[in-house]
């Protein structure tokens, strides 16, 4: 009897250990996802939770007709007060900044970081799959809901947080969640999507907690690093360039007949110097006149003060930015806030290896190949709303519409690693990111172009069911460091890396085969293929034309276009 008590227990032992060692695995196949999303994704409301509860920042109650109808009048009143007044900027911006000041009163902050109005907001706790339609319309962005389509919506929740608050403190609020999440769904780590500034708060997360809890991570078009629009915002570096405006606007045309129409307006006025420099000079003649109102009567006294979009700024303008916005010096509360998400920000690559040693897997998705929103002259190259250099944390790129000036023959990658790190089009050299093996870039994708069909979330639902770290080489067929979204045809092409812009005819070299074969498909003698275009279609319209079959001829002479 002793001995079969023995064997019972045994078995017993083995069956359990067997269990303990299953259940991991177990729990990899349908670990919970919570996404993180950006600027704006939670809806902020005054006095919430009354019959008085307004949106407070620009959302689905907000009456945009109404808004353009008083500010399109305000403007058109600061422009009769300046012509009256003898071009009097204080006349103008007394007309026209109140009206505008009014819709961003409502999040404000003061000087000392603290908010000049209690803000409320929806706290999403239960999965997608939990609420209902016009619930899902009202609480979540598309980015939410598409990922939540492809990777489970009754295993996907959203993270609800005030963007205008410390991410430092809103992290506190993360870790809480993500303990619920664990309790709720009897699960031992959480897999997570930090979007654009949800990123900033993941970061923040993981130097206060590490990366015990998170089994996978992805940054998605982060803004861990900052964007140079709040870096020249914070730094007065203001000043409209007609071509940067252009290019964004082209970019953007097929948006709507709207932008289509204004690119066309934009570009007709740049292809003549005289008109850009005579309407372009004045226009900015005018903003540097009214701007020192702006930054004192609105941008200062509302937004100087906000946590949120001083975590925006990248490192580098951070002195800078300190200096011009509190030339009297910085209020010690707010100080201290905006010091401590920097700290975070310039440790970045620190936080996230000490997290990867208690387990934690993660990858970085990005877009490129997009115009600056144009604030400035910049033409640097990024998703419209993030520098690809911060998003990458490093990248080496080219100019907006250029590549890198030498082309494929004689440019060198910037650290040799033994892995090319080039794109196919000379326009990133991602050797230099904070995570080169980590990091992929999909060309034309725009910041939150995210989508269940055309392919751009792929990489990221691979990612997320990542059962081992996944570098740019593990599946270089379907998941290569580089891709195409063709805005065409609404796909993603995945791009080997080893080969050539302008190598039409799939030879390994660029030369005067290729201008030719480039010819006779832009002439309807031959029928390209999409590896072909891919290759062959130098400026990006979708097909190969002349201009194409010209460019290729100037890289097959190393000649710089």
């Amino acid at each position: 009897m002793k001995a079969t008590k023995k064997i019972v227990c045994l078995a017993l032992a083995i069956v359990l250990a067997g269990l303990a060692l299953v259940m991991p695995v177990s729990a990899a196949k349908t670990t919970p996802l919570i996404i993180v999303d950006g600027i704006n994704s939670t809806r902020l409301y005054t006095n919430f939770g009354t019959e008085d509860q307004k949106e407070a920042f620009f959302g689905s109650d907000t009456d945009i007709g109404k808004m353009i109808e008083e500010v399109g009048a305000a403007f058109i009143s600061g422009c009769i007060q300046f012509g009256l007044a003898d071009k009097d900027y204080e006349k103008f911006a007394d007309s026209f900044i109140p009206t505008l000041n009014k819709y961003f009163e409502p999040v404000s902050y003061s000087t000392d970081g603290t908010p000049n109005n209690e803000l409320g907001f929806y706290k999403t706790d239960k999965t997608i799959a939990e609420y209902t339609e016009e619930e899902k319309a009202q609480r979540f962005t598309s980015f939410v809901l598409e990922t939540a389509e492809v990777y489970g919506e009754d295993n996907t929740y959203s993270f609800s947080y005030d963007w205008t608050a410390d991410p430092t403190e809103t992290a506190k609020e993360l870790n809480k969640f993500i303990g619920e999440v664990k309790v709720k769904t009897n699960s031992r780590k959480v897999n997570v999507v930090a979007m654009s500034m949800g990123s900033v708060i993941m970061l923040s997360y993981l130097e206060a907690y590490g990366g015990r809890s998170i089994n996978n991570l992805v940054f998605a078009s982060p803004a861990w690093q900052g964007t140079s629009i709040v870096g020249n915002l914070f730094t007065g570096n203001i000043e409209l360039d007609i071509f940067a405006v252009e290019n964004f606007l082209v970019k953007s045309a097929d948006v709507s007949a709207t932008t289509h129409i204004a690119a066309y307006i934009i570009s007709f006025i740049a292809s003549y110097e005289g008109l850009s420099h005579e309407y372009f000079g004045d226009i900015n003649k005018n903003i540097q006149g009214v701007l020192p109102y702006v930054y004192e009567d609105s941008l200062i006294p509302l937004m100087g003060g906000m946590p949120g979009l001083w975590s925006l700024l990248p490192a580098e303008d951070f002195e800078a930015a300190k200096a011009f916005m509190f030339p009297e010096g910085v209020d010690p509360n707010l100080e201290a806030m905006i010091d401590n998400y920097h700290d975070v920000q310039i440790n970045a690559q620190t936080i996230i290896e000490n997290a990867e040693k208690h387990g934690m897997r993660f990858g970085i998705v990005c877009g490129y190949n997009r115009q600056m929103i144009p604030l400035n002259e910049e033409y640097r190259q990024s998703d419209e709303v993030i520098d690809v250099e911060y998003m990458t944390g490093g990248a080496t790129c080219a100019l907006y519409l250029q590549a890198h000036d030498d082309w494929a023959q004689v440019y060198n990658q910037k650290i040799k690693d033994g892995h090319n790190h080039i794109s196919w089009d000379y326009k990133v050299d991602a050797s230099t990111c904070m995570f080169p093996e980590q990091t992929w870039l999909i060309k034309n994708m725009s910041h939150s172009d995210y989508n269940a069909d055309n392919g751009t979330l792929d990489t990221i639902i691979w990612l997320l069911n990542a059962d081992k770290q996944y570098t740019v080489h593990t599946d270089k067929e379907n998941h290569p460091q580089f891709s195409l979204y063709n805005t065409y045809k609404r796909h993603v092409t995945p791009i080997a890396v080893d080969g050539l812009l302008g190598d039409v005819d799939g030879s390994g070299a660029v030369n005067t085969l290729d201008a030719r074969l480039a010819l006779k498909i832009a002439s309807g003698q031959k029928t390209a293929t999409e590896t072909q275009i891919l290759y062959g279609d130098i400026d990006d319209d979708g097909k190969i034309t002349t201009a194409d079959a010209r460019y290729i001829l100037h890289i097959a002479a190393g000649v710089a276009f």
